[in-house]
């Protein structure tokens, strides 16, 4: 496969990824991916019923400021050509030791391994950088996320804003990062 620099991965079903960086010049293949996702893949990852990425979000998402973060894509060849078939970023919380996290994987290339192993990638650089706690918000109706989440150690409990959210957090300590990186 020539998807350009990066980490090749194999998936649990033999298939492999290139995973790499996301850099400006994946602007339309990012708006292609998030257009191919299913409305229900789009309302888990972005909590709203978007059809694409408005301009400003497109480019707050490729431009990514690696001190502040950290935005990964996966890439396959399909169909002939090159596509985004996951996106998983860490923003990094300036006034504490806390990240964001946040993961999209194209509905085909789901139950995969791939999530897996891409949050496996960016606590290894969160933990790196010094994070204590990584969290994420997930749709309360989002039972695989839940599951995946509980999998790999991270601990749930309900927003306090909001209901239809759970938080998902896993802490830097001996005993999460055995279970993550095992």
């Amino acid at each position: 496969m020539r998807c350009g620099e990066g980490h090749v991965l194999r998936l649990i079903d033999g298939s492999e990824v290139v995973v790499r960086s996301i850099r400006p010049d994946d602007a339309p293949l990012l708006q292609d991916f998030v257009r191919g996702l299913s409305a229900r893949s789009r309302r888990f990852r972005f909590f709203a019923a978007l059809a694409e990425l408005s301009a400003a979000q497109l480019q707050r998402f490729v431009n990514v400021d690696r001190t502040r973060g950290l935005a990964l894509v996966a890439l396959s060849e399909r169909r002939g050509r090159i596509d985004i078939v996951a996106e998983a970023r860490c923003a990094f919380e300036q006034e504490s030791d806390n990240a964001e996290f946040a993961i999209a994987i194209a509905d085909d290339f789901q139950r995969r391994g791939l999530g897996t192993q891409l949050v496996k990638r960016l606590l290894g650089v969160a933990w790196r950088k010094g994070v204590r706690r990584v969290f994420g918000e997930i749709k309360s109706d989002n039972r695989a996320m839940l599951a995946f989440a509980t999998r790999l150690g991270f601990r749930l409990r309900a927003s306090i804003q909001d209901e239809s959210i759970v938080i998902a957090s896993a802490f830097q300590a001996a005993a999460s990062a055995e279970k993550l990186f095992a």
